[in-house]
């Protein structure tokens, strides 16, 4: 941007006015001119004080100052007073670009490439070590003294968090200091787009796609989390995607310190949160809360708009974010589940969430050796879980319903579900009689024989829970068998909705890639497989 004729603009538009103010000329078309130079560089443009911008023609200017001022003196000052911030700003770009501190042969002053309240952030270019750098310069528009000095300290305070903050999916920050008497924070220069402008660009993304920046985001936030920083203001506007395709978290500046031993609390009483439709709504409630819960409720907020283009807001936001096809139900519950307004309901870390979308390497490499590429996600098993206990509950219900009416015992959907056969279809899958128990001299058989059918204390769906049948680990060969044993012969009944059970398990199971499928004439233990995709 061309400075000095920015500064002319300015000039012109302050004689102009001074004019008009005192019953002088300036005509309209200069003074549109003129404003359109001025305000097509974005802080400038909002230190224009209104009495200046609101007004259409100059004679609409004349007309507020003589309704405001009697005398011209009073007009010239105000005038004056008025546009001082805009000449100062001005003032400072043209005559302390070369005045940066350090070596300023080496600096090459570059545009602003990011404004706010704060001051702004601009591109320097460092000759000798042939890098760019973002320097941001703290200068805020038209507060008071009082307003200026904590600003400053919060200013100090993001960039003494940032120093300490080491990881590639952070921007890290070099240097503080002060430059022409005003702070400044010298930073990694990021070039790219913010998720918000990347979006605009090139519309929403599928599922598979956001797992990429959403990784990134959740792996960054691990990393601040640990050293006991919560963001706090997390947003697509301050989350950015590079040319070369990797992702930078930018701004904490409203950043608190987790309380512990090693930190002091940085969030004073009477501190306000901004908010908006990206902010954990516990947070504007309650804006001293320090707790990581609210960066992963943000991680949904984004995650979200990253699928559907703008912010989870509305009744209607999980209907249009399913309509997308971005994403599934059970994808859908995983973003969803971030946004639940009670924290205890979120996922409680972010590394939780990264186990879900990205299994571990380990798994990964397993899955490699063994020609399977597919995972059983945490999120499907427990869905699983939860669809089967609520059909033998719902099967249990109708049975003693029946039984009470003297009505035809109802279909079972499985026979297992029943407390006799439960050791006829565990027996085919495991070797009940070496396996631990909690008794002695009682085999793990004999251990359900005593709390199915003697004791009758076993809750329906107790197979999912005991560690030893290992259905809740992370090994997914365990429990596909246990689904497909399920549709044998001896396990369920020849009149019950089988089919429509397979059908619900494969809505479930096709998420994660894999299919429940009868592979040939029921004989023997083949009677169903499993395949999947890659």
């Amino acid at each position: 941007m061309d400075y000095s004729n920015t500064m002319d603009a300015l000039v012109r538009l302050k004689s102009g006015l001074l004019a008009k103010a005192t019953d002088g000329q300036y005509a309209d078309k200069d003074f549109r001119y003129d404003l359109q130079i001025i305000q097509g560089e974005s802080r400038l443009s909002k230190m224009l004080p209104a009495f200046i911008t609101a007004n259409r023609t100059t004679d609409d200017f004349r007309r507020a100052m003589q309704a405001e001022f009697d005398r011209y003196v009073d007009r010239r000052a105000h005038i004056n007073q008025g546009l001082a911030p805009a000449f100062e700003y001005l003032d400072n770009i043209i005559s302390g670009a070369d005045k940066f501190i350090g070596n300023t042969d080496a600096y090459e002053f570059g545009k602003p490439i990011g404004d706010g309240g704060f001051g702004t952030v601009y591109k320097y270019y460092h000759k000798l070590l042939e890098m760019d750098f973002a320097i941001k310069i703290f200068e805020p528009v038209f507060v008071s003294n009082e307003e200026n000095i904590e600003g400053e300290k919060r200013f100090f305070r993001e960039a003494k968090i940032l120093f300490k903050l080491n990881d590639s999916n952070i921007v890290r920050v070099f240097d503080i200091g002060r430059t022409n008497g005003k702070p400044f924070i010298r930073m990694e220069y990021v070039d790219g787009d913010t998720i918000q402008t990347f979006i605009d660009k090139n519309g929403a993304v599928s599922f598979e796609r956001s797992k990429k920046p959403i990784t990134s985001l959740l792996s960054g936030l691990t990393y601040a989390h640990k050293m006991g920083v919560i963001h706090r203001d997390l947003k697509p506007t301050n989350f950015m995607v590079t040319t070369d395709g990797k992702f930078k978290i930018i701004d904490f500046g409203i950043s608190a310190y987790l309380e512990n031993a090693n930190h002091s609390k940085l969030t004073k009483t009477g501190e306000s949160i901004a908010g908006g439709l990206y902010t954990d709504p516990m947070l504007i409630a309650n804006p001293s809360l320090r707790d990581v819960r609210s960066d992963i409720y943000s991680v949904g907020a984004i995650w979200y708009y990253l699928l559907v283009g703008r912010a989870p807001a509305g009744g209607d936001a999980r209907k249009n974010l399913l309509l997308t096809g971005n994403a599934t139900e059970l994808q859908c519950d995983i973003i969803y589940k971030c946004l639940s307004s009670d924290p205890k309901d979120r996922y409680q870390s972010c590394e939780e969430i990264l186990s879900i979308i990205n299994p571990p390497e380990k798994v990964l490499a397993q899955a490699k050796d063994s020609v399977m590429p597919n995972r059983i996600t945490e999120l499907t098993r427990e869905y699983i879980f939860d669809y089967l206990i609520d059909r033998l509950n719902e099967d249990r219900s109708n049975y003693v319903y029946n039984l009470s009416t003297k009505l035809q015992e109802p279909e079972r959907v499985f026979y297992y579900s029943g407390r006799r056969n439960d050791i006829t279809f565990l027996n085919r899958l495991y070797n009940l009689k070496t396996m631990p128990t909690e008794y002695s001299g009682m085999t793990f058989e004999d251990e359900i024989r005593r709390h199915t059918i003697a004791n009758d204390d076993f809750e329906y769906g107790w197979v999912f829970n005991d560690e030893r049948l290992g259905l809740r680990s992370s090994d997914d060969e365990i429990l596909l068998k246990f689904l497909c044993e399920m549709f044998h012969p001896l396990v369920r009944s020849e009149k019950s909705s089988w089919e429509q059970v397979k059908n619900d398990l494969n809505e479930l199971l096709k998420t994660d890639g894999y299919e429940i499928y009868e592979s040939e004439k029921i004989s023997g233990r083949s009677v169903f497989s499993y395949r999947f995709s890659i």
